[in-house]
């Protein structure tokens, strides 16, 4: 009887070692009304990844090792449909997409770890911008590349607070550009008829220390063009009534220039001197922006300038300047209403260029969140 108990003992603590995996299911769910700067009134969620459903799985592989598994997708809250905004990276067909991303990471304590997949990326998920859709954002620039498809990221171990991380993704999985137009791209170009479709990459560091944070980054882009930026958010604290402060600076290093072909022309717009069609010229972005809770409330406001046109066309003449505020009142942990809006003014900026992020005009977001 006594050799049977241990052994079942046995059974079961080898059972329960084994028994590390664990599922989790979670999104989130916003309604209500969005202006645009067309005065074009829509109604449903803020933006995309506000309405998303999470399948989470994390395996423990013993020893510091593990293996996780992220697939989510979205959906329009106004309709129960798939999210009709977004395109097959590949492909460019509307609402191709299953699942929006589809992450799977394997990771050791003391090598760190690798993602691969479609997910949001070192880029995409550092908090250094309280307004993070494009319409309401001052920072829209880092909207179309925080996520791609075919990417794989390394990320080290923290030492002393400080991350390096690297990302690759592979042209022939993002010939459309599905994640947005905040970089001046259109989702109906066909990187690969420009002849200008490029393998993306990127590295950067991290650096997170109570109540700094602050990354550094430099990358190439799908259409060759470089860029850089430096970023950091600062919490100062109860004693100076919870503010948190934040600072950015985008610089674009080389013109976006894509050859004088049919689909380009379409999707772009503008000409340069030489003839050749582009969607963004070099400049640099910078961004201040706050945050601020007062009770159930947290207040937040932000501006962008650039210091030079962002379009060929008029050189002179589109220096943009984005102004953003907006405020949540917490009616719950899970539940809040919110409100977003912005103002951009950059002389004449062509709306069919980057109208997401960049169009001239007012725009502006009101509902309610529920997390879970």
């Amino acid at each position: 009887m006594k050799k049977t108990l241990v052994a079942i003992a046995a059974i079961a603590a080898a059972t329960g070692a084994m028994a590390q995996s664990t599922v989790t299911l979670s999104g989130s769910v916003s309604y209500g009304q969005a202006t645009s700067v067309a005065n074009a009134v829509s109604y449903g969620g803020w933006k995309g990844d506000r309405n998303v459903l999470n399948i989470g799985v994390n395996e423990d592989l013993g020893e510091g090792r593990t293996a996780a598994v992220l697939l989510q997708t979205r959906f329009n809250t106004a309709t129960g449909g798939v999210n009709t905004g977004y395109v097959r990276s590949d492909t460019g067909l509307a609402a191709g997409t299953t699942f929006e991303q589809t992450k799977l990471t394997l990771a050791d304590k003391s090598l760190g770890e690798v993602s691969v997949g479609r997910f949001t990326n070192a880029m995409g998920v550092a908090p250094l911008h309280p307004f993070e859709d494009s319409a309401q954002s001052t920072a829209p620039h880092n909207a179309v590349n925080g996520r791609l498809s075919g990417q794989t990221q390394y990320t080290s171990p923290s030492f002393m607070g400080l991350q390096a991380w690297a990302l690759n993704a592979q042209a022939s999985a993002n010939a459309y550009m599905a994640s947005g137009d905040g970089g001046g791209y259109a989702k109906a170009l066909n990187l690969a008829t420009t002849g200008n479709e490029k393998n993306f990459g990127a590295y950067g560091f991290n650096y997170a220390n109570g109540p700094v944070f602050a990354q550094a980054l430099a990358y190439n882009d799908l259409v060759g063009v470089r860029a850089t930026k430096i970023g950091a958010s600062y919490d100062l604290g109860a004693n100076l009534y919870g503010v948190k402060l934040f600072a950015n600076q985008f610089n674009q290093k080389n013109d976006m220039i894509f050859g004088a072909s049919t689909t380009v022309a379409a999707t772009t717009g503008v000409t340069t001197a030489s003839g050749a069609y582009t969607s963004m010229q070099a400049h640099k972005a910078t961004e201040l922006a706050a945050t601020m809770p007062y009770g159930n409330f947290t207040f937040m406001a932000g501006r962008l300038t650039t210091d030079r046109s962002i379009t060929a066309a008029n050189p002179n003449a589109d220096k943009v300047t984005k102004t953003a505020w907006g405020t949540t009142y917490a009616l719950s942990k899970r539940t809040s209403l919110q409100y977003y809006a912005s103002s951009t003014t950059n002389a004449g900026y062509a709306a069919t260029l980057n109208a997401a992020g960049f169009a001239p005009g007012r725009s502006q977001w009101a509902g309610v969140q529920h997390s879970f």
